[in-house]
């Protein structure tokens, strides 16, 4: 009896997702995240790793037992408010939770199991690859959001942004760019080349990340494959016409690791005011013929002539340590927190592993 009233007696807990209105039942083992995904609810996610604080949620009513610190994403008046990470959290008993819903009131998308096609690779940089995928039925989808592929022979599933806009009328054909990790089974597998014409799985959408709606300037900071949700917005920014002025610092090593310069040469064309792309090479030979930025790509943000970023709005994708270096210089010159939104692009061996 006492075990049923403090909830050690139950195999699942019922748990209240405002303002959604919709009720859970949430597994003993099971992250609230994963259940909200798992009932079909848009719930926000990006990393699902607690890296990214995308599915901050409210506790209302109820206790959760955190299966990482908080402190690591979640700043000291969230914590105290009661901010927890969904992806990171156990329901301890029955649960009444708050959370922020999509974004600027889309509808939210229902996440779909399709069938693909593994149909073209190509290479961009030596260690990044354009990998287009063709489905079994048309996916919706919005700018910045991204999907999941499960790939034969390997169990678990692998996140990756869609790296190009929504297809206005069908979207049968999805396109992703993705960094070869050493080591990486994906990686390995795609980089054999015996993928092609191979059955995967597609599973979305997934994420909030995406432009939002502002009369804001806005910047841009990526690195890496996070030049893929940027792109997806920036053609999005195109297709509805977006009138902010914006600026794009992109971080790479060298020459050969810059990549879609054609493309945003193109989108800038189209841009409805002043647009700029700033690539940043952090490890370009002196002696070469390279006569533009240099060094780290966080450290050209105080530097972007002619562009005032006090109460600009920011998107940031890539490694983790370039967005953690990139938000306190961002507040510093003016860009408030609620106007940064970044994803975190984080590989498995970076994932913070559960408690027992």
């Amino acid at each position: 009896m006492l075990g049923e009233l403090f909830g050690r007696g139950k195999k699942s807990f019922n748990v209240t997702v405002e303002p959604f209105g919709k009720t859970l039942s949430v597994g003993k083992r099971e992250t609230i995240l994963q259940a909200a995904l798992r009932s079909g609810l848009a719930y926000p996610s990006e990393c699902r790793a607690g890296a990214c604080a995308s599915c901050k949620t409210q506790l209302v009513d109820g206790s959760i037992k955190p299966l990482t610190d908080f402190a690591y994403v979640l700043d000291v008046d969230d914590i105290k408010s009661g901010t927890f990470l969904a992806c990171q959290s156990l329901a301890k008993s029955d649960l009444t939770i708050r959370v922020d819903s999509l974004r600027d009131g889309l509808k939210p998308i229902k996440p779909n199991v399709f069938g693909g096609e593994i149909s073209k690779l190509n290479y961009l940089t030596h260690d990044i690859q354009e990998v287009i995928v063709s489905l079994d039925g048309e996916m919706d989808y919005y700018a910045g959001q991204y999907a999941n592929l499960t790939v034969p022979g390997i169990t678990e599933s692998r996140s990756y942004s869609f790296a190009s806009a929504p297809e206005v009328k069908s979207n049968t054909v999805v396109k992703f760019y993705i960094r070869m990790v050493p080591g990486g089974e994906v990686s390995a597998w795609l980089a054999s080349g015996e993928c092609l014409g191979k059955a995967i799985q597609v599973e979305g959408p997934f994420g909030i990340f995406g432009m939002r709606e502002s009369l804001s300037p806005i910047v841009c900071i990526a690195g890496g494959s996070g030049m893929a949700p940027i792109l997806s917005i920036l053609e999005q920014g195109v297709l509805n016409k977006v009138d902010r002025p914006l600026v794009y610092l992109y971080g790479a090593r060298t020459q050969a690791d810059l990549y879609s310069e054609s493309l945003i040469f193109d989108i800038s064309k189209c841009w409805n005011s002043s647009f700029r792309f700033i690539p940043v090479l952090s490890e370009e030979p002196d002696e070469s013929d390279w006569d533009g930025a240099r060094g780290l790509v966080t450290d050209h943000i105080k530097q972007i002539d002619d562009f005032d970023l006090q109460g600009a709005q920011a998107y940031l994708c890539g490694p983790p340590p370039m967005i953690d270096a990139a938000i306190p210089i961002l507040n510093n010159c003016g860009v408030r927190g609620r106007d940064i939104f970044y994803d975190k692009f984080i590989d498995r061996s970076h994932s913070p592993e559960m408690l027992s």
